[in-house]
């Protein structure tokens, strides 16, 4: 499916993941469900550190963050 915002174009991808039942429960406007979990990661649409906004493109460094 091709899509359009602000004058640009792009093509839109539906990726469907394999999940398993999880005992998590969520709930959202009353309603309770459990949460799924993937089976593996999908790799992220977007080269890592790559980004462009507003036609303009940059490039960002990955952060290791720890938890103290």
């Amino acid at each position: 499916m091709e899509l359009r915002f602000m004058g640009q174009t792009y093509a839109a991808s539906n990726i469907k993941c394999e999940t398993v039942p999880s005992n998590q429960i969520a709930q959202f406007k009353g309603q309770s469900y459990n949460v799924p979990i993937p089976v593996r990661t999908i790799k992220p649409q977007l080269r890592e550190g790559i980004r462009k906004y507003r036609g303009v493109t940059y490039t960002i460094e990955p952060r290791n963050y720890s938890v103290a």
